[in-house]
């Protein structure tokens, strides 16, 4: 009987799973985006024994020591769930509640500078979403003009100091604003891998779809990110795959046929 070749042309989606809190169970199933590249790799350590008695050493016996299972993925789809992981992080969302008649002092600013607005030591990225930002002079209350003396980016809440307007280097300006009420996704760094389990679901164009499920992995950075350029930005992870005290490291299964 001659056997019909699988020649194989790669595809297919990965999907991952943190595990519930405390536990080692996948919670629910996130597709991570298009994956231009995904492969595994195994590796093995072994003890050989060479029979010494006569002639040249033989290997005549060889015992497995240790296996080590990887997997590397390239991402292209820059969801922040993926970003978070490449940050060994977390994502949440940053609920801002409405204010008005905010102030705040800058004291000797400088020309063709940028200030941010509500710096501190508990919120080290500053107020965003600001409005109605007005500048004046400390203690006299001179207004400026907004895009002569300054600009503002209300988005970030930035102010630039700009030069040859009447707000002079070393002046001293009070800025008023209001807060937006907004709401923002963040992303915070970490300093541990990510645990979780993956799917790999096969959709080849050519050749049978197997599909592959690794219930337990750890998810790190891999390289680069590089966050200007001319070509699409990608994010390069590593996976220790590992193996469960109550299951394999990993399940390969063909797709179901009725019988």
């Amino acid at each position: 009987m001659t056997q019909t070749p699988n020649y194989t042309l790669g595809r297919g989606k990965i999907y991952f799973a943190n595990y519930l809190t405390g536990t080692s169970t996948p919670g629910p199933w996130r597709y991570i985006g298009n994956t231009p590249e995904f492969s595994m790799t195994i590796e093995s350590d072994k003890l050989d024994h060479t029979n010494s008695d006569e002639g040249i050493n033989e290997v005549d016996d060889s015992v497995p020591l240790s296996v080590t299972r990887s997997s590397s993925l390239v991402c292209d789809d820059i969801q922040g769930e993926n970003v978070a992981l490449f940050f060994y992080g977390s994502t949440s969302i940053l609920t801002t509640a409405s204010s008005t008649g905010n102030s705040e002092d800058f004291d000797g600013v400088e020309t063709d500078r940028f200030y941010q607005i509500g710096l501190t030591l508990t919120n080290p990225v500053g107020v965003r979403g600001v409005t109605t930002v007005a500048v004046v002079s400390n203690p006299s209350g001179t207004t400026y003009v907004l895009g002569t003396d300054y600009k503002v980016d209300l988005a970030r809440g930035m102010i630039e100091i700009l030069t040859g307007g009447t707000l002079a280097a070393g002046d001293d300006i009070t800025v008023t604003y209001d807060v937006v009420g907004t709401t923002q996704d963040v992303i915070l760094s970490g300093s541990e891998p990510v645990a979780g389990a993956l799917r790999f679901l096969e959709d080849n164009p050519r050749g049978k779809n197997r599909d592959a499920f690794l219930p337990y992995v750890k998810i790190s950075p891999n390289g680069d990110m590089t966050m200007k350029g001319d070509e699409w930005r990608q994010i390069p992870f590593s996976l220790e795959i590992l193996k469960p005290s109550t299951a394999e490291a990993i399940y390969i299964n063909g797709q179901p046929v009725a019988v």
